[in-house]
């Protein structure tokens, strides 16, 4: 979907799946009939991928991005459908700004989030503030966003790349804390309306709630409905979306 899509577009597979399937992603992403352009396996596996996926990215902008030509990395996970044009899905977000999904104050995200209400995952929240706030200087709003469906200008995936950032907290929280420290600007991706955004969840949402296929061709089909769906974990028949 993403070729046919977005013809002339790179597209790089990042894989930071188990071991178990390792062997299986290599052969998948060795298939021109897929479209990668290339490959690239991070030295972790799991949960480390999950829980740091900007520190994937950044190892993989020193090992091989930085040789290759881009402006801007649009991170797709596995179970985020777009179903337009990367350049109509974000075409709202400016060059040089890092296009985020409902970043928002710690203090309006409320305690149902695990990263601020769970005792031993809210202790590394406080340090990644505090060792940011002691090396950098950084005193700003605390802010996080949903880790799905960002862009990230290429600027600040070389500044970020050549930092030593701390492996504390979540990528949601580093994101909007990293683009601040380092004087990039933030936008919505307007992937959801809000961080507490319930109208939006039977579409896009962080609570594992799938996404029908019926929700995603019925918005397809409506000139102005929607084009971005996460989490969808059943199989999208391309051609039954005009891709």
């Amino acid at each position: 979907m993403l070729r046919r899509l977005n013809p002339g577009v790179p597209i790089v597979g990042l894989y930071g799946g188990g071991g178990g399937y390792r062997a299986a992603a290599f052969r998948i992403g060795s298939r021109p009939a897929l479209g990668l352009d290339s490959f690239y396996r991070s030295r972790h596996s799991g949960r480390w991928n999950w829980q740091h996926g900007d520190l994937a990215l950044a190892a993989w902008y020193r090992d091989a991005g930085r040789h290759l030509g881009f402006d801007v990395v649009h991170l797709v996970e596995w179970d985020l459908v777009l179903a337009a044009p990367l350049a109509e899905v974000y075409a709202h977000v400016p060059d040089g700004a890092l296009g985020l999904t409902a970043c928002t104050p710690l203090a309006e995200i409320g305690p149902d989030w695990d990263w601020v209400s769970r005792p031993e995952l809210r202790t590394q929240t406080q340090a990644l503030f505090e060792a940011v706030a002691e090396r950098w200087g950084f005193t700003g709003v605390r802010r996080a966003c949903l880790g799905v469906g960002p862009c990230l200008p290429r600027a600040f995936l070389a500044d970020y790349a050549e930092l030593d950032v701390p492996e504390l907290g979540h990528d949601e929280l580093r994101l909007p804390l990293f683009a601040d420290l380092l004087g990039y600007p933030v936008v919505e991706n307007g992937f959801r309306a809000a961080w507490h955004s319930s109208p939006d969840d039977a579409f896009f949402n962080a609570t594992g709630r799938r996404i029908e296929l019926e929700v995603i061709r019925s918005e397809v089909a409506r000139a102005g409905g929607r084009r971005a769906f996460h989490p969808v974990h059943a199989r999208v028949p391309v051609a039954a979306l005009g891709a």
